[in-house]
């Protein structure tokens, strides 16, 4: 079965990855730097802005805002390039990653923070290390020691504040309903040859749930399509082509 095309868009998309069988992907110092310095490359090449980033030793997460409709592309760009030095360097071949990378698209620039924090928080909540100022493959960490690739972080909605101000906000342990939002995204859709990103959520629409038609029709007209609003009440899909053909 072929796989699903990918429908992206510009703007912020939170990219994770992680070796194939959860194995190491950063085994020295210089895979880190390695890894950082083809980001370099790829941000400059793609016309992408890094906003915050965390490199653990099986696994990362970035940050990113892209200007294009190219995040696939240029992702795929950075994970091969980093596997073929990896392999090269230890003598390894086959993949590397898991499979393809995994990739969430943000709302609004408050989503934007939370991710933010989440990424950096990523040392503490793998017990690494108790003071996230300890962990330096990350984008705080560049900016407490104004690291060589601070540079790299110019054009990050982070520095919209203080050192200090952003320390004790990624320090503050989250709320759980924060935390349920970190990885929701709002669904991109192709109709009639074009995309619409479906910000207000689905279930927002049946908030009342006296209106059932009423809503089908409503979340329907919107962008949602059929097979998503059957799935999300539990109901067939030829009972919402109806409703929304009355």
């Amino acid at each position: 079965m072929a796989r699903k095309e990918r429908i992206t868009i510009a703007g912020y998309y939170h990219i994770i990855n992680r070796g194939v069988e959860k194995r190491n992907i950063f085994m020295q110092d210089e895979d880190y730097d390695v890894f950082m310095d083809i980001l370099e490359n790829i941000l400059e090449r793609f016309n992408i802005e890094l906003q915050s980033y965390c490199l653990m030793t099986n696994h990362y997460h970035i940050l990113l805002k892209t200007n294009e409709s190219n995040i696939s592309n240029a992702i795929k760009q950075l994970n091969l390039t980093y596997t073929k030095y990896f392999n090269k360097k230890y003598k390894r071949v086959g993949h590397l990653w898991q499979g393809r990378f995994f990739s969430t698209f943000l709302y609004d620039d408050l989503h934007c923070f939370d991710v933010s924090k989440y990424i950096e928080r990523n040392p503490i909540k793998a017990n690494i290390v108790s003071d996230i100022k300890n962990y330096k493959y990350q984008s705080f960490y560049q900016r407490k020691t104004k690291g060589k690739y601070l540079k790299l972080l110019n054009k990050s909605i982070t520095l919209d504040m203080r050192l200090d101000e952003y320390e004790t906000y990624i320090k503050n342990e989250f709320k759980e309903d924060v935390f349920d939002t970190i990885y929701k995204s709002p669904n991109i859709i192709k109709k009639d040859g074009d995309i619409k990103v479906l910000y207000k959520r689905l279930e927002t629409f049946f908030d009342n749930t006296t209106k059932i038609d009423e809503n089908i029709k409503n979340s329907y007209n919107y962008g949602y399509t059929n097979a998503q609003i059957s799935k999300y009440l539990n109901i067939s899909h030829t009972k919402v082509s109806r409703i929304c053909s009355k």
